[in-house]
């Protein structure tokens, strides 16, 4: 309880400062910033205070954040559509985020998906832990252009671009560099530095 207290209260200084600094920031300090907190942040909750639905947050914050550094070079759709497939309280915290932001000023639409015969095409697809599918049938019905998370070992590995770890009871996140090429993305090298590369 402590530790979710100390979150909690963490986060709330982080907000004001960004409330303060935001109207002077240009966009590449503001990117800069981003990608501070989402070192910090990683650094600062520890495992224990990342259980159900406040690591499903952390999680969503994170895809949220990874658009600020994604380069869809395909033509968007007029939504930025994030699907998860899978049950996952993941869809409620990027439902929630949906409400109050937006991706290159296009709403964000999130979609739930039972099995990969239900794929359409969306920006970033999350494949849930459950999802109960090897990446290679789910890969199978990703369109190019999108940009796969999962949370599953090994997956990364498998051709998911994502894949959410813990480490050292730490959120941390691998990259997949050959899909994201293959899927026809740019991945900012800022990002990339704050990954473990797996090709």
């Amino acid at each position: 309880m402590h530790c979710l207290r100390s979150v909690s209260l963490y986060n709330m200084q982080l907000l004001r400062l960004l409330k303060k600094i935001k109207t002077g920031l240009s966009l590449i300090m503001l990117k800069r910033v981003l990608l501070l907190l989402l070192i910090i942040v990683g650094r600062a909750i520890p495992a224990a205070a990342q259980d159900l639905k406040p690591e499903a947050d952390l999680k969503a914050a994170f895809i949220y954040n990874f658009t600020k550094y994604i380069e869809w070079t395909n033509p968007e759709p007029e939504n930025f559509v994030i699907g998860v497939i899978g049950s996952s309280p993941i869809y409620e915290s990027l439902m929630e985020i949906a409400l109050l932001k937006k991706v290159n000023e296009k709403f964000i639409v999130v979609k739930r998906f039972e099995n990969p015969e239900d794929i359409t095409y969306c920006n970033i697809l999350f494949v849930a832990r459950n999802s109960g599918y090897s990446p290679a049938t789910i890969l199978d019905r990703v369109q190019r252009g999108t940009l796969t998370i999962s949370e599953e070992t090994g997956f990364a590995a498998q051709g998911m671009a994502f894949n959410f770890i813990i480490t050292n009871q730490k959120l941390k996140f691998e990259v997949n560099t050959k899909a994201i090429n293959a899927a026809g993305l740019k991945a900012s090298s800022q990002l990339l530095k704050l990954a473990t590369i797996i090709n």
